[in-house]
């Protein structure tokens, strides 16, 4: 008779074998089997064996292939040490061992709990293992869950590969470190957005530099990736993947983990959680992104408004409705054509296709002048209103200079005082070991000593923040300057400026032919 040995060995298995209980490895497995083969004088047809796969992973390579050499009867008996080496899944004993196995005329065998398929009073063991065997990769898995959900809420990372622009902390793999190559693109993807390239053109701009993919990085760096069956083209960059990091709060210093998980044990399938329930602590890690770009990237991708043609977002994209029927205008392409040949762009009504009645005159409004005309009136808004020139900065400059002063000096005088008493409490414990005063004496003065040193020290503490909160503040002045003094003197609209500043504009129709347009502009300041 022709036997197939199968072996199988997984991280729960390993885990067993830890805990010093009888050796699980692939290759115990086979001396055994094969020991046991020859001596009931069956003739080996062939080894099948998996490595890292989970006795409830119905995938498994060599099980798939022997289950196909089996349903063809290629051999007459399966050899397994034990009936969980051949599955952790009820529904399979039952699908096989009660089966398709009887079917076929396959008999199995488990040497070690002594499953025998041709013995039919063996029936009710075999189903108990199997009840068994699948209760304790149910436990195994709400035990690790639990394990996981705990180390993430600590802030440490458990994916086993880096996010893309990290690196693992060679002393603590559950720390991250920034991967100054990767970190580079993340940073100019960020950058590109915000400068108004939509999705589209960002990817197609990574894909035309060469710049790898976060899976062909892993590659050519050789970590051992395994691709998803399902992402077969991710050797190339994707909207998706540009959409999922400018989404990711990861870049920022919080670490964003938990954010989908498996339906169950006996499936691969993930489900999204909703945003509440992602597990994120703050500042577990350096950022690439700081927390301002972040956020204006959010407000950004908040509008979701689309791409043209050219893979950019219109600086004016989701701004712009009809001063009739308040509906959002469209951007098209579809208007006049220039002597050049060049077919000009336009904002139009999208509800003067069907009601010409009510929107004429709404059909086309030309881009390129209606970007001229809110660019002209953001810096004229912001040159008469938040001119930086208006403001007395000499006169900021020297308050904040004569606050942080008077501080200075506080804090020196404070220091010096806990120097005095620290040096005092020296010498009374001297008194005391010359007998001058009493334990008693001594431990009361020295205690005033202590609340008086402790005390001090938190007012220096809160000096010492306030200090550096003036500095802070000071820095952010010069920046908000710096904003300003570009917006007054911006020589194109960008989509990142629109978005800071303007709410809503709304366009009117011309009242004559040749007549300017009634344009208003809702500002956010």
């Amino acid at each position: 008779m022709k036997a197939a040995i199968y072996c199988r060995l997984s991280k729960e298995d390993e885990d067993v074998e830890e805990r010093g209980k009888e050796s699980e490895s692939i290759q115990n497995q086979k001396s055994m089997l094969i020991e046991y083969a020859i001596e009931k004088g069956y003739d080996i047809y062939h080894i099948y064996s998996d490595e890292d796969y989970s006795g409830i992973d119905r995938d498994r390579p060599a099980f798939n292939e022997m289950i196909d050499a089996a349903s063809k009867r290629r051999f007459d008996i399966i050899l397994a040490k034990t009936q969980s080496r051949f599955t952790r899944d009820m529904e399979l004993v039952e699908k096989y061992l009660h089966g398709k196995f009887i079917e076929w005329g396959i008999r199995f065998i488990a040497v070690v709990d002594r499953v025998d398929t041709a013995d039919a009073a063996n029936k009710k063991s075999r189903q108990i293992n199997g009840l068994v065997n699948e209760w304790y990769l149910e436990d195994l898995s709400n035990n690790v869950r639990s394990v996981l959900t705990h180390r993430r809420k600590e802030g440490k990372y458990i994916a086993t590969f880096a996010l893309y622009g990290y690196q693992k902390d060679p002393q603590d793999t559950s720390h991250l470190l920034i991967d100054p190559e990767a970190a580079e693109v993340v940073r100019r993807i960020f950058a590109m957005y915000l400068a108004g390239s939509g999705t589209t053109g960002i990817v197609r701009a990574l894909n035309e530099d060469g710049i790898p993919s976060p899976t062909q990085y892993k590659h050519d760096h050789g970590f051992r990736y395994k691709r998803p069956e399902r992402c077969k083209d991710e050797d190339i960059w994707s909207k998706a993947t540009i959409y999922r990091m400018l989404k990711t709060r990861t870049y920022m210093g919080d670490l964003e983990q938990g954010r989908h998980k498996k339906i169950s044990y006996k499936s691969k399938k993930t489900v999204w959680l909703p945003q509440e329930e992602w597990i994120v602590v703050p500042q577990t890690h350096e950022p690439i992104i700081d927390p301002e770009t972040f956020a204006r990237v959010q407000k950004l991708l908040g509008e979701r408004a689309r791409g043209g043609g050219d893979g950019t977002v219109n600086p004016l994209a989701r701004k712009v409705f009809c001063g009739i029927c308040g509906t959002s205008m469209e951007q098209t392409g579809s208007g006049y054509t220039s002597k050049a040949g060049r077919t000009n762009k336009y904002f139009r009504c999208r509800m003067s296709r069907r009601d010409k009645t009510r929107c004429t005159g709404q059909e086309y409004m030309p881009m390129d002048d209606l970007q001229g005309l809110v660019l002209e009136r953001i810096r004229s808004h912001t040159t008469g209103l938040l001119n930086p020139k208006t403001v007395d900065t000499a006169s900021f400059a020297a308050r904040t200079q004569q606050r942080c002063k008077a501080k200075q000096t506080e804090l020196d005088r404070l220091q010096s005082e806990i120097k005095r008493r620290r040096k005092a409490m020296q010498e009374l414990y001297l008194d005391k070991s010359g007998g001058l005063i009493s334990t008693g004496q001594f431990v009361q003065m020295n205690q005033a000593f202590l609340d008086d040193v402790e005390a001090m020290e938190k007012q220096c503490a809160k000096l010492e923040q306030e200090m550096g909160e003036n500095v802070d503040a000071e820095n952010q002045r010069q920046r908000l300057g710096e904003r300003l003094r570009s917006m007054t003197e911006l020589k194109t609209l960008n989509r990142e400026i629109v978005s800071l500043l303007v709410e809503k504009i709304v366009v009117y129709p011309s009242e004559a032919a040749k007549a300017t347009r009634k344009v208003e502009i809702m500002w956010k300041f």
